[in-house]
């Protein structure tokens, strides 16, 4: 089932807020006491996607108030098509400037900060069915390098008419009488202007190099296994080579080692646990597969220039 409204003006009241990003809130979330909050798109609206089109309509950066961090089941796909936005996606703060896109992938947790007057976007919550493994591996290969990526004139011209002519089937579902198929090709195509746009700002390569490969291997592995595996021998083992070979790979390509990238995941793991939880820190060491409860505090606050029940005193005001 597909479920599709269109807004003229959105305000930015907590509670419309919520209806934006995801159709409406049907429930106050409580704190999770065991375990991050998780939102199913189906439990919540009953639908597997829902669009919504929105004006932002108040005066400019005024900030939302924070909602109840959580995961989602879902992808979230957001087309600003003018206008500048903030949304915080695991725990980085990110600017949407004139015409981008952003997908959020499920299990990554956000809220919104702030919209300015006038801004116009699309919001699209869809359940992961609907977007195929080619397209998830493009989505997934940008989980790391967080940021809203610009879209181009006639990109964002054709993306805005596929969205509409989803809307369009919809509306007029009856005198059509469209077989499935054919609303879900019409998702499909449009997931896949979102690949497109992500997928151009890769380096342009006719051929991937085999560093390049490597690196994206390893960062699906890292997404995989991180509470298990620590070191930079236990990725290379996984990858059949050394972890010196590894070390010099991630560096010429991301600038940054392999125990870096695994930090951190480790770490915004950890920052997600501490804040949509009430897990003692010996619980969430012991989840992210740390014996030592006082190694994970140090491993934490020398990497975050805080103690863990400090970051979560700090982001819970």
């Amino acid at each position: 089932m597909i479920n599709i409204r269109t807004d003229a003006q959105i305000g930015l009241s907590r509670a419309i807020l919520s209806e934006c990003w995801l159709e409406a809130e049907k429930k106050k979330n409580k704190m999770a006491t065991n375990s991050i909050s998780v939102q199913s798109l189906k439990d919540a609206t009953n639908q597997e996607i829902s669009i919504h089109k929105f004006i932002g309509s108040t005066n400019n950066d005024v900030l939302y108030e924070k909602s109840a961090h959580r995961r989602d089941d879902h992808f979230l796909f957001i087309f600003q098509r003018k206008g500048r936005s903030k949304i915080v996606l695991d725990f980085k703060e990110i600017e949407l400037d004139g015409g981008v896109v952003l997908c959020v992938l499920p299990g990554q947790v956000h809220y919104t900060k702030a919209v300015e007057q006038n801004t116009e976007a699309w919001l699209i919550t869809l359940d992961t069915r609907f977007v195929s493994n080619d397209y998830r591996a493009i989505f997934e290969k940008n989980y790391f390098q967080q940021k809203a990526l610009a879209i181009g004139n006639i990109e964002s011209r054709l993306l805005n008419d596929c969205i509409e002519l989803i809307l369009s089937s919809k509306e007029n579902k009856e005198q059509l009488n469209m077989i499935p198929q054919v609303t879900a090709s019409l998702i499909d195509g449009c997931v896949g202007m979102f690949a497109s746009v992500y997928k151009q700002s890769e380096e342009k390569e006719s051929v991937l190099s085999r560093k390049h490969i490597i690196t994206q291997q390893f960062k699906h592995l890292l997404l995989l296994n991180y509470n298990t595996h620590k070191s930079t021998s236990d990725y290379a083992a996984m990858l059949n080579i050394t972890p010196a070979y590894l070390n010099e790979v991630l560096k010429q390509i991301t600038g940054l080692t392999v125990s870096f990238w695994i930090q951190q995941m480790i770490l915004t793991e950890a920052k997600r646990l501490l804040y949509a939880t009430d897990k003692t820190v010996k619980e969430i060491a012991y989840h992210l597969g740390f014996e030592d409860q006082a190694y994970f505090t140090r491993y934490f606050s020398n990497a975050e220039g805080q103690a863990p029940l400090q970051f979560r005193l700090q982001y819970r005001k």
